[in-house]
């Protein structure tokens, strides 16, 4: 089967037991530190950090003139950090002498007002000199006045923040305590954004660069009704996902408005993807930071993805092969049936992102370039990298960045002798394809082939670069002999490091269930499209926090059929929370619900997404919108998703306690079937052996 290889750009992926019990601003009481100052102003910057998330990242990329917000603050001459530039009639001359070099990447605090342009629907800088025609108007004990939004933005943390709230503009900006914020409601919105990233940089601020559709239509509507929004260019996971770092920040930009506008009535969480990873962060390590959440798109939080992750490029690498030595006898050439193995969605219809071609899996259209993203160490971004040599980093202290995840967290998995992190992945005796086998859908010597033939992945310093166009799925980083596997020699498999896997825990990246705030989990449903942001999330998040206490009844559960109704359900989410947070008892409208596409209720109630965690009989919801599962629920997981490392239990074991049902092996398929599992096979009746 030959393929024609349509390439596609470098991309952040658009989609964290015990936890870090930490003091909502995160400052540490045993430290003599002094406390940060938060009373500041415009002209002066805000408090540089680190308090308790670990020392600097560096190299670390200063971002604030791609926020259009000019160079940033000079802090040393020795070197470190960014870079800062003569200017010459107000360009940046790069080609000049650094004037100095930012570490601490800090701008001093300053306020714009933006308008809505009716014309356009978008916000844009306001000029008072030259007011647009067609800006929209809010209109107030019967008078119309021009709708405009106060934007303060500085630096805390090293990261750019933004505080909007609707105001006047004619009004003191002197001191806090003159401004006009007759206009906010008394309530505050906190805004979390997603994506994948691996740090070393800065990000964007907000409102300077831009929104998503969704945020337009989303802030319009809060920012209408009077709310305020606040954010952070750190509170974006697409920049980085160190946990501890952001619920850092996310208190300090907190306490900053405490100081400067007084405190909200209530803070509402608010953000897709990573966005909602940190709701759920934030809700079980830093207490009182937020007091609900609407998570959208949501998963538990990030690291427990690796787990089937992991295992996607491995898998679909085996499919690749079959279908080249068998054609269409294979019955891998049909796509749809790749979920057999791999639990998640599988389409024959979909236009394949890597081909151009019909069909392909949530494998590849969500997860693909995920495992070289977040594992391999040799995949850079080429755009962060030149940043770099633009501001003027050496090339030494480029060369030695490990481009993944936990690499990005060193301070918390710490680093071998030559500076790779551990990595958790495991896959030792997982029996991929088991509940396939049991079914019926593929026989003993296929079980038995894809197991001897999935492999792993070899350890970070044997890793090399991502070749995509001649091997995209990374198997030339892949544990396997694709010829001996097939002859009875199986591809070994991964043992993680449980120390990582500890750490993970400890460190508070792991969602356990610990959550005691209100939250309403909404998507749309996205699963004819293989998106990443696959359904069975939600009900993980639910059943994490059964497993922490037995009580999951702070969050409800709400799909809608379209993602052109995700911005009207938000809004009603948020309606409800207020009913919620401000009379202090559950509202009628806080249970579990879903929506067609035209955001029409389909149905309402307890039992409405029955039979995907108990063994009801399916409620209409889970009629209208069917989950899947991931390629280690086949395996005999549970659906939350948070086991590392399974127990194991010998062979000898599982051919007689019913793991295999009525399926028989004959003596050579045994033997096969014990040189795969030398160790033994995975014991989900057992926690997870990587849990402290």
């Amino acid at each position: 089967m030959t393929h024609a290889l349509r390439l596609t750009p470098f991309m952040l992926l658009i989609l964290g037991g015990l936890t870090l019990q930490q003091e909502e601003c995160g400052t540490d009481d045993d430290d003599d530190t002094p406390a940060p100052d938060y009373g500041f102003w415009i002209g002066e910057t805000g408090p540089t950090g680190p308090i308790d998330s670990g020392p600097y990242q560096y190299p670390f990329v200063c971002n604030t003139l791609d926020s259009n917000l000019g160079q940033p603050l000079i802090d040393n001459q020795e070197g470190v950090g960014s870079a800062v530039f003569p200017e010459v009639d107000g360009e940046v001359d790069f080609e000049a002498e650094p004037l100095g070099y930012s570490e601490t990447c800090s701008i001093p605090t300053r306020v714009d007002y933006f308008y809505y342009e009716t014309s356009d629907e978008n916000f844009y800088r306001f000029d008072p000199e030259a007011p647009s025609p067609t800006m929209e108007t809010v209109t107030i004990d019967g008078v119309d006045y021009p709708f405009l939004i106060r934007v303060e933005t500085g630096t805390i943390d090293r990261f750019m923040y933004t505080i909007a709230i609707p105001a006047p503009f004619e009004e003191s900006l002197d001191t806090p305590g003159d401004l006009d914020n007759s206009y906010w409601n008394r309530r505050l919105v906190y805004y979390l954004r997603g994506g994948v990233g691996i740090g070393h940089f800065q990000g964007e601020a907000m409102w300077h660069t831009g929104f998503s559709s969704i945020e337009r239509e989303a802030f319009h509507e809060l920012l209408k009704r009077g709310y305020a929004v606040t954010s952070a260019s750190g509170l974006e996971t697409g920049i980085h996902y160190n946990m501890n770092l952001a619920g850092e920040l996310a208190g300090m930009v907190k306490k900053h408005f405490q100081e400067t506008y007084g405190d909200p009535l209530y803070t509402i969480g608010i953000g897709g993807s990573g966005g909602a990873v940190q709701q759920y962060m934030f809700a079980q390590n830093r207490p009182g930071l937020l007091d609900a959440g609407i998570p959208l798109y949501s998963y538990p939080d990030m690291v427990t993805q690796t787990i089937p992750i992991g295992d996607c490029n491995l898998l679909e690498q085996y499919f690749l092969e079959e279908v080249d030595l068998k054609g269409d006898a294979s019955p891998w050439a049909t796509w749809s049936n790749r979920r057999w193995i791999e639990g998640m969605n599988a389409s024959d219809t979909v236009i394949n992102q890597i081909w151009g071609t019909p069909g392909s899996t949530e494998c590849i259209e969500g997860w693909w370039f995920a495992e070289p993203l977040v594992l391999n160490p040799r995949v850079t971004d080429p755009d962060l990298v030149d940043m770099m040599n633009l501001y003027l980093f050496p090339h030494s202290e480029i060369s030695s960045i490990r481009w993944t995840h936990f690499n990005d967290l060193e301070n918390i998995y710490g680093t071998d002798i030559q500076g790779y992190a551990p990595i958790p992945f495991d896959n030792e005796g997982v029996q991929y394809g088991l509940q396939a086998l049991l079914d019926g859908t593929i026989g003993v010597e296929q079980f038995l082939e894809i197991n001897s033939c999935v492999g792993s992945w070899v350890d970070q310093q044997d890793y090399v670069a991502m070749d995509i166009e001649n091997d995209p799925f990374d198997s030339r980083n892949m544990n396997r002999d694709p010829q001996a596997c097939r002859e009875g020699v199986p591809a070994p498999r991964a043992s993680g490091d449980i120390g990582a896997m500890n750490d993970a825990y400890t460190s508070g990246h792991v969602f356990v269930g610990d959550i005691d705030i209100p939250m309403i989990d909404l998507r749309p449903y996205l699963e004819p499209e293989l998106n990443m942001h696959n359904t069975r999330q939600s009900f993980a998040v639910r059943q994490r926090m059964l497993n922490y206490d037995g009580d999951a009844s702070n969050l409800v559960i709400w799909f809608t059929g379209s993602e052109d109704d995700i911005v009207d359900r938000t809004i009603m989410a948020v309606d409800v929370l207020d009913d919620y947070l401000l009379s202090g008892e559950r509202p009628e409208g806080f249970v579990d619900r879903c929506f067609d596409a035209d955001g029409n209720e389909i149905a309402a109630g307890e039992t409405v997404w029955s039979g995907i965690l108990d063994d009801d009989a399916p409620g209409p919801c889970t009629q209208a919108y069917p989950i899947y599962s991931s390629s280690r629920m086949v395996s005999g997981a549970p659906i939350e998703g948070d086991l590392f490392k399974c127990a194991l239990k010998p062979i000898d074991t599982a051919l007689t306690d019913g793991t295999y049902g009525s399926i028989t092996f004959d003596e050579q398929q045994e033997s096969w079937l014990r040189a795969i599992f030398p160790t033994g096979v995975c014991d989900y009746s057992l926690p997870d052996q990587g849990k402290p």
